[in-house]
């Protein structure tokens, strides 16, 4: 048995993506799930790739396409999924894609808050062994920038939602 590769297909604010299974396609705004069964071919030509599902009767198909990709690209990934559809497409795709909203981006608490704990115990650690003499001044003020920069950066992690 082989193992179908990991593809993914950047084009313009898209993003396909093939691993076997479903091919999902990142728009901004939406995130569709096109199971194998719904496509009817997929094709490549030049700088576009367009998926085109099956349709019943006197429908339509729906057509999902991705422009300003690379050439070769495109085309190993339509030859990807072409190869992995079965032989019997369900008669109508567009009833098998399921679609919904992206996933919003994860939040950077925890790295504001690797950032701040260094810093505190670099505080606890200079107030008790503070330096002396004429390196003194350049020395405190380094360390208040790098407090004051940790404490910017966790300000503004603990302000996103």
């Amino acid at each position: 048995m082989t193992a179908t590769p990991s593809l993914v297909l950047r084009g313009g604010e898209s993003v396909l993506r093939f691993a076997g299974g479903p091919v999902t396609l990142h728009r901004v705004d939406k995130e569709h799930h096109i199971p194998l069964a719904a496509i009817s071919f997929v094709h490549a030509e030049g700088r576009s790739l367009a998926i085109v599902l099956t349709a019943s009767g006197t429908n339509e198909p729906t057509i999902y396409r991705v422009t300003d990709v690379d050439e070769a690209d495109a085309l190993a990934f339509a030859e990807a999924v072409t190869a992995a559809l079965p032989e019997a497409p369900a008669p109508d795709g567009a009833e098998l894609v399921t679609t919904r909203a992206p996933e919003p981006p994860r939040t950077r608490r925890p790295a504001a808050a690797v950032v701040a704990l260094p810093l505190v115990a670099l505080g606890a650690f200079l107030a008790l062994n503070a330096p002396r003499g004429p390196y003194a001044a350049v020395f405190w003020l380094l360390t208040l920038a790098a407090a004051a920069g940790g404490g910017f950066l966790a300000y503004r992690a603990r302000r996103r939602p």
